[in-house]
């Protein structure tokens, strides 16, 4: 079978291979990969920056958002049989720590992650344990499938956030969390959502319009947290949803808070320029998100199948495998929104 391997540590080194089709484990299914997309993880990986669990082992198969069809079942599976569509969680805790004990598998310190420590989606078959597995409804398509993962993320901000109908939202950040948090906003009731990038993310802000922002706000432009606070009459936003990302992102995302306002930090700055007594007069939330937990796919799910939240309109480019060079280069480049591979 096809696969996209990161054959060796360093920058660059990815090939598209023939490799063996996987053998499953009594816990494990056999899911045929029908959707899968490439994440700023999975860049990072290509890039070799990544700093998350390390090191990654060589060779890998990349790849953790994906969904496909189930064509083998372990002797010990019991939660989903041959021929179910399914959705795959990315990161599975070890089961037997403080926090899996409490369902936090998220917080998990020995955890494995798909595409990262074992084979990931970008392949026409892998072998997965069948607790990440979460069965799909017909009516979903597999283009929206293979994003419940980050949509997942998305569902896991909201309910450590609060969004009221009328509050003004801003998301720092148009890439995929960004974009898939501007629909889950808006399908919260909030009233005035903008969204802020750099000008190299043009083609991301046009997807953000279409997907109904009421403003975008290009920061190598214009001042950004002094435009934020003229379209919200002076105050800042009642929510901010940072995505991007970066120190600049972080600090901007605190400075366009209105006094006793939210923020969510979802991006993976390792660093920022904070003022700790900012925070403390305008008596900020902040919150600090990491992944999903099973129920945030379910959640997901549920977003999908009314149509609230959907991954399909921000896939700006649908390739095959063997295309995985091209890709990379356009989500580095931010000329694409979301890449979609179909295997």
């Amino acid at each position: 079978m096809k696969a996209v391997v990161k054959v060796a540590p360093g920058a660059g080194h990815v090939e598209v291979r023939e490799v063996p089709q996987p053998q499953i484990k009594p816990h494990e299914i056999l899911v045929r990969v029908r959707g899968t997309g490439i994440c700023g993880t999975d860049i990072l990986i290509y890039d070799w920056t990544y700093r998350g669990r390390a090191p990654v082992p060589t060779p890998i198969t990349l790849g953790h958002e994906g969904a496909g069809e189930v064509v083998e079942v372990g002797a010990q599976v019991k939660n989903v049989q041959v021929g179910d569509r399914v959705a795959l969680d990315a990161l599975i805790g070890c089961g037997k720590c403080y926090y899996c004990n409490q369902g936090l598998t998220n917080m998990c310190r020995d955890w494995d992650h798909l595409g990262i420590s074992f084979d990931g989606t970008f392949a026409e078959y892998l072998a997965i344990p069948a607790i990440a597995a979460h069965k799909v409804p017909d009516s979903v398509p597999w283009e929206d499938a293979a994003f419940v993962e980050p949509i997942g993320i998305i569902a896991h901000t909201l309910e450590r956030i609060h969004i009221t109908a009328g509050d003004s939202v801003v998301i720092v950040g148009p890439g995929p969390l960004g974009l898939l948090a501007l629909q889950a906003v808006r399908a919260s009731g909030a009233a005035q959502v903008i969204v802020t990038g750099l000008e190299v993310d043009s083609a991301r802000l046009e997807v953000a319009q279409r997907l109904g922002a009421d403003h975008t706000v290009v920061a190598d432009r214009e001042p950004t947290v002094e435009r934020v606070r003229e379209l919200t009459g002076g105050l800042g936003a009642d929510v901010v949803i940072e995505t991007g990302g970066t120190p600049e992102a972080v600090s901007q995302a605190l400075d366009m808070a209105r006094g006793y306002g939210q923020v969510a930090l979802v991006g993976f700055a390792r660093s920022a320029h904070i003022v700790p007594l900012s925070i403390v007069r305008n008596d900020l939330l902040i919150t600090g998100i990491v992944g999903g937990l099973a129920r945030h796919a379910e959640r997901a799910l549920r977003w999908l199948e009314s149509g609230q939240v959907r991954a399909e309109p921000i896939i700006t480019h649908r390739l095959s495998l063997a295309e995985a060079e091209t890709g990379f280069q356009l989500m580095k480049d931010r000329a694409a929104a979301k890449v979609f591979f179909r295997p």
